[in-house]
């Protein structure tokens, strides 16, 4: 086990004050299984011996169809013609240039698939006239089931029967009476032949002879005088095919060529004297020339107008800077008039003047008055001459922009006249480079009907056939024990996938190995299941109307009571120190079996003398008092509600003594305000004075809150898995919800296992050991339980 919690002790630090809010809210928790389980190569077999008749059968139900169908096929004999194809090379006449023999890479490549071609097995069926011969299509093919069975298992071969031995051809009509047939074939008559020619170049196989220019034909039917005649046909129609074409090639590209030079002749004359007349309708000389007179005149005009505009910026900016400017004097322009500079210099010299007398005198001196009278008109002759510089330079500035509107409407001018020449000049360019290019592909078809008059017919492909097929005597095929072989192999691959996809989807837990690699949690017990403590009981059957929950006080002996003495003895040592107390039974969802493990958990603790009292804190779902057949009028719900004592809900169990059962009582609405009260923790504090052990049965973890309320008043927390039903999230989740709120379990509890179907050794050879021997477990089992209740105080 990855992580034993039997001898950690109650963590510290419960808040047992929570809100039932924070119960209520499940936190995220690992998904386990995922990273950090290794699987192993033992695991991969066990879920194929797990499983093995399904993937037997699966392997033999696809191999039985394979076998069947594959001796339902007629046997194939194959019949192999012989072409010689050679690439001829190029004629020396054909260039003017040294020729250079390089070979097609794609030759090859296109010879196969002209062979292979529907149209050439067209002319191979109306040569051979297949449509009225029931043989082609059909044969063994069809033949029924039985039949195939019987050619299973016989062991003589059918021979051949014998054909005319292969001539030259097999050719009935010649090839001009062929190419006539083919030509007038109707739409439905061509749909018709679609079948056969499907069924031609589906059979026909073409290979070519290494290091040689032959080319093998294969033709694969069960008839093998059909596949000897297609054969040969196939040879003889392409060897005739080519040859025609050669012939045929050669007028046509003649006739082609005479017709398109006749064509471009016309058309290069019409456009030679169309070029001529555009050129002398816009007055354009027919080679381009260097000087080009409305372009140097726009450009002329364009410096201009650039020149005209930067003045007239710069006039139009000095201007509007001195009028919106405070102190003229300051503008570079006003700075550079002499007479403002003059006056400039006087009128500051009797302003100096003036400034030294007025030191000593007031303004009424004649001296001082002198001077005024002398300064103001200095001042005005010097603002006339401010406005009269700015009068100036507005005139230069609209000087300026006069000119450059009329520059600007110049260059417009000679810019339209410079793009209507240059449109032309590119169309007439446009007429002459056409006039250009059709006068070199005139040459170019003048150069072609040279070579293919002096050539003729050298060029294409020289075809002949080497060898017509032979009858065929054996078969070739098919490959049926290769088949059968490859089904079987890929049956049982399809099995085994079909076997992990099975136990891929299958997410519950099932085993020990699944409590231990998902959960994470030590297991203190495994609980076979009822049908399979029959099936180890040889010839013993069940006691009519057994309980499992009262399976300790029917049968001793049984394997489920075995079993629950080994979850005592795990619960006893599950604490270091002394043994737990209190011990809450859950699980993660309903009908796992809870109850029953209560119960009888409580019965193995009661064997070994302890006072036990067991509680049915399932508030939602009693059935404590059911199992007992006990009234559950009065119980835990009327205690804490404050209606009956203690003593008066705590019922006693008569074939137990020392064993107490205190049911749940009436169901209230509000159960988990009621587990998770003071009073119920008080209760148990209670309890635990008198009693050695309380066992409390509380509703599902997951579906509830109630679990995870009442773990944080118990010593420990036994969660209980049902075998083969229990989804590992479901368990993870109600574990993590436990852990959230401080709880310390003890272990699983994995109830109803099928010991038959795991595989477990004491469920096979250990158990019917002692059912056959008759081997009683009560007495050692309950001097143990003794010794282990003593032991731990």
């Amino acid at each position: 086990m990855t992580q034993d919690e039997r001898l950690i002790p109650a963590r510290a630090g419960r808040e047992l004050d929570r809100s039932l809010a924070d119960f209520a809210t499940a936190k995220p928790y690992e998904r386990y299984g995922a990273a950090g389980v290794e699987t192993s190569l033992r695991d991969y077999l066990f879920v194929i011996l797990k499983r093995k008749w399904l993937i037997l059968s699966v392997a033999l139900v696809i191999t039985s169809m394979a076998a069947i169908q594959q001796y339902r096929q007629p046997s194939i004999y194959d019949g192999i013609a012989q072409l010689k194809i050679e690439e001829k090379p190029p004629n020396i006449l054909s260039s003017s240039q040294i020729v250079i023999t390089q070979r097609d890479p794609n030759f090859w490549g296109t010879q196969i698939k002209m062979l292979q071609n529907p149209s050439l097995a067209r002319q191979v069926i109306l040569t051979l006239d297949l449509p009225h011969n029931p043989n082609f299509l059909g044969g063994r093919a069809n033949s029924g089931l039985f039949n195939s069975l019987k050619y299973l298992f016989s062991r003589t071969k059918i021979a051949p029967a014998p054909a005319p031995a292969a001539s030259s051809g097999e050719q009935t009509i010649t090839q001009d009476e062929l190419i006539d047939k083919v030509n007038n074939l109707t739409p439905e008559e061509v749909v018709r032949l679609e079948p056969y020619e499907d069924a031609i170049t589906a059979n026909e196989e073409v290979d070519t002879v290494e290091k040689t220019n032959l080319v093998s034909i294969r033709y694969h039917h069960s008839d093998p005088a059909l596949a000897q005649k297609v054969a040969n046909t196939l040879v003889d129609v392409f060897a005739n095919n080519n040859k025609e074409s050669l012939e045929s090639g050669t007028r046509k590209s003649a006739a082609q060529l005479g017709s398109q030079i006749g064509t471009y002749d016309e058309l290069v004359k019409k456009e030679r004297d169309d070029r001529i007349a555009y050129a002398k309708q816009y007055g354009l000389p027919l080679t381009p020339t260097e000087n080009n007179v409305p372009i140097q005149r726009e450009q002329t005009y364009n410096k201009q107008l650039l020149d005209a505009q930067n003045e007239y910026r710069k006039l139009k900016a000095d201007y509007d800077e001195a009028k919106a400017s405070t102190e003229l004097l300051s503008n570079p322009e006003v700075q550079k008039n002499e007479s403002v500079l003059k006056l400039r210099d006087k009128l500051s010299e009797l302003q100096a003047q003036r400034a030294a007398l007025r030191q000593t005198y007031t303004d009424e001196w004649p001296d001082i008055k002198k001077l005024d009278a002398q300064i103001k008109p200095l001042e005005q002759a010097l603002e006339a001459a401010k406005r009269q510089i700015l009068v100036s330079m507005e005139s230069r500035y609209k000087a300026a922009e006069a000119t450059e509107r009329s520059l600007a409407q110049a260059y417009s001018q000679a810019h339209g006249v410079t793009a209507a020449q240059l449109d032309h000049e590119l169309e007439l360019a446009a007429m002459t480079q056409k006039l250009t290019s059709d006068e070199q592909y005139l040459n170019t078809l003048n150069q072609k009907e040279r070579e293919l008059k002096a050539t003729g017919s050298d060029k294409g492909t020289n075809v002949s056939v080497v060898s017509y097929s032979r009858l065929p005597h054996e078969p070739t095929g098919p490959p049926r024990t290769r088949n059968i072989l490859l089904a079987l192999a890929l049956a049982l691959l399809a099995g085994i996938g079909l076997a992990f996809l099975l136990d891929f989807l299958d997410d519950t837990v099932k085993s020990l190995d699944d409590v231990d690699r998902y959960i994470h949690l030590p297991t203190l017990a495994l609980i076979p299941a009822a049908r399979s403590e029959k099936r180890l009981r040889e010839g013993e059957a069940p006691t009519a109307g057994a309980s499992t929950a009262l399976a300790m006080v029917e049968d001793v002996r049984s394997h489920v009571a075995e079993s629950y003495r080994h979850l005592r003895t795990s619960l006893l040592l599950s604490s270091a120190g002394q043994a737990p107390k209190t011990i809450l039974v859950t699980s993660s969802q309903p009908s796992e079996g809870k109850t029953t493990t209560a119960i009888n958990t409580a019965f193995m603790l009661a064997q070994t003398g302890a006072e036990v009292l067991i509680i049915d804190c399932d508030l939602r779902r009693p059935r404590l008092h059911s199992n007992f057949n006990i009234s559950n009028v009065r119980g835990l719900t009327n205690f804490l509600s404050g209606e009956l004592p203690l003593d008066e809900v705590i019922q006693p169990f008569e074939k137990l003594p020392n064993l107490k059962l205190l049911p749940s009582g009436p169901i209230p609405p509000n159960p988990a305000e009621l587990l998770g009260s003071e009073q119920m923790r008080r209760l148990l504090t209670l309890l635990g004075e008198k009693f050695a052990h309380i066992i409390v049965d509380s509703p599902p973890a997951v579906s509830f809150t109630d679990a995870s309320i009442l773990s944080t008043f118990v010593d420990g927390v036994i969660l209980v898995i049902h075998s083969g039903r229990s989804s590992r999230a479901v368990v993870r989740r109600a574990k993590q919800q436990l852990l959230d709120v401080g709880a310390h379990i003890f272990g699983i509890v994995l109830n109803n296992v099928k010991l038959d179907t795991h595989g477990y050794y004491y469920g096979g050879y250990y158990g019917r050991y002692y059912y056959k021997y008759g081997y009683y477990y009560s007495d050692y089992s309950d001097d143990d339980g003794k010794k282990a209740q003593t032991a731990s105080g």
